[in-house]
């Protein structure tokens, strides 16, 4: 048995709030006829590259984010611009918000939604490995960001810690382990 959908009905004229536009939308259940109006946000296609270096540790990113008024550590990324390829903006944003880059292309691990509940973009997630610096920063004028790396091991304690906690961030390294595209070694070690 499967879960009835839910048909749009009408929907509001959206907002502009540059990183997203919000709307609503009326809907109703495909079998009892209950109706709901629920809220929407459109964003562009997002990109997330983890970059493993070429003795295996994982490129993060550190920076403030105004939404939970914090400093995080993430793996690169970022919007996708109008016809642009992902994978390219995908190195690119590596290439910027770094200054490293991997040999050959990065590799597509998967496409995850952000979040369903209100959200209908997509984030599409790269691997990147071999990665050196090759450059300097190429930051945005609002960005600092430090860059660090970690080994498997020391990314996992961080997260055990809860300083690493982006949802993004934690797909991208699970999606990167399921597919053995990071050297695990002994995953469990980091429990010692």
């Amino acid at each position: 048995m499967s879960v009835p959908s839910w048909t749009t009905i009408s929907k509001s004229v959206e907002q502009d709030w540059l990183v997203m536009k919000l709307r609503s939308e009326r809907r109703m259940h495909a079998e009892d006829g209950r109706e709901g109006t629920f809220t929407v946000a459109s964003a562009p296609l997002w990109v997330n590259i983890l970059p493993i270096t070429e003795d295996g540790e994982i490129v993060l990113v550190e920076q403030f984010r105004h939404g939970t008024g914090s400093t995080t550590f993430e793996i690169p990324g970022g919007v996708v611009h109008a016809d642009e390829d992902p994978r390219l903006a995908a190195e690119r944003e590596c290439r910027e918000e770094t200054g490293w880059a991997g040999t050959g292309d990065a590799e597509l691990l998967g496409i995850v939604d952000p979040n369903p509940a209100f959200m209908e973009n997509q984030c599409r997630v790269y691997v990147w490995t071999g990665c050196s610096k090759t450059q300097m920063q190429d930051l945005d004028p609002l960005e600092d960001i430090v860059v660090h790396t970690v080994s498997l091991h020391e990314f996992l304690r961080l997260v055990e810690q809860g300083t690493i906690r982006h949802s993004l961030v934690l797909s991208a390294v699970a999606l990167a382990l399921i597919k053995s595209r990071i050297p695990s070694g002994n995953i469990g070690a980091h429990n010692g």
